[in-house]
């Protein structure tokens, strides 16, 4: 909390019932606001493009385990929408996007809580820097855009919340409070950091899972697969570890334990549903399919790929998948052009 904001004016917004803006209402933020709008909750939506154009003429359409057809207030900028001392916004674009959405709010959004609904320690490093009102969450959500306004909700609905980098207020509370009656998985972390760190590590696998083609149901199930991602992990946790950064896995285990549980031999089950329609891939893959010229890799494998730079620790496996998947967006190839043993040997150059 910062030294000159009054606490009774967070709990004086809690009381009046918060009033939601979703800041890249993409996939995510659609089921965010969606969840919330089911619930009764005020929100509205900030998205881009042909996207925008349909929330806007159409409405947002979401399937799967979000259901509903929603008529929600679409802008381009918050400057179209009200904002009042009520207001929430919950950024939810990629960590990419975030500098230059926050630069056209600059004023606009100068004491106005902002939650990270998002992957990686960026944003909230950067929003604290430039002393805005950083909430961190870690946010367990999968879901993507099938075509303009439709989205399919495919699995997860977790959200951890906390005062960045640690503790938390009556907002968090209010915040969680709001998700829980959406039917969220929410929960006040006081520790919110470790968390999003581990996600992090956890993210580490988007860059492999778009390079391969390889669905999150089917992240754990093959020996080849899972160890790799191991070995990729055990990068992290050996720099980690020398930064004295702590962190927590997405199932309360210590990242080691984590890894040791990855590398157990044999075989297993997919997660989750086996429909083929309901399958998840990570945004990054979405962003190869789809022909986007940038990639959020950066701020996962490559902020561990920095790290080890500056602790002297090798990252031959993260320094790869950062390469190349920035490679595949730039070249707009594709999900799918490597392999488990193309990514070894490449690692190995």
């Amino acid at each position: 909390m910062t030294p000159d904001r009054n606490p009774d004016d967070d709990t004086a917004r809690a009381d009046a019932g918060l009033n939601y803006i979703v800041h890249g209402a993409g996939a995510i933020g659609c089921v965010l606001g969606a969840r919330l709008a089911q619930a009764g909750r005020s929100v509205a939506l900030i998205a881009r493009g042909d996207h925008l154009e349909a929330l806007q003429r159409d409405g947002l359409h979401i399937s799967g385990y979000t259901e509903g057809h929603f008529r929600l207030p679409a802008a381009r900028r918050a400057h179209e929408l009200s904002i009042d001392s009520n207001t929430v916004v919950l950024l939810a674009m990629k960590t990419q996007h975030t500098f230059e959405a926050i630069e056209q709010h600059r004023e606009l959004y100068d004491d106005v809580p902002l939650f990270c609904f998002q992957n990686s320690v960026t944003n909230e490093e950067w929003l604290t820097e430039q002393g805005f009102r950083a909430y961190g969450v870690m946010v367990r959500i999968g879901a993507r855009i099938d075509e303009p306004g439709v989205v399919t909700h495919t699995g997860a609905r977790r959200a951890q919340i906390g005062c960045w980098p640690t503790g938390a207020d009556e907002l968090c509370t209010a915040v969680a409070d709001d998700l829980v009656a959406a039917d969220m998985r929410a929960s006040v972390d006081d520790h919110v950091a470790d968390a999003k760190w581990g996600k992090l590590v956890l993210n580490l696998t988007n860059a492999f899972s778009a390079l391969i083609d390889l669905p999150v149901q089917e992240w754990f199930s093959a020996e080849e697969t899972r160890f790799f991602m191991a070995d990729l992990q055990e990068e992290a946790a050996d720099v980690l570890d020398a930064a004295g950064i702590s962190s927590v896995m997405d199932d309360g285990r210590d990242l080691r334990e984590w890894i040791e549980r990855m590398r157990k031999p044999g075989e297993r089950e997919p997660r989750g549903d086996s429909d083929p329609v309901m399958h998840s891939y990570p945004s990054t893959w979405q962003d190869l399919h789809f022909g986007r010229p940038t990639v959020e890799v950066e701020h996962f494998n490559g902020r561990i790929c920095e790290l080890g730079e500056k602790f002297g620790i090798a990252t031959p496996l993260n320094r790869t998948l950062n390469e190349l998947c920035q490679d595949a967006a730039a070249r707009r190839l594709g999900p799918g052009t490597e392999t488990v043993a193309s990514l070894r040997a490449a690692a190995l150059r």
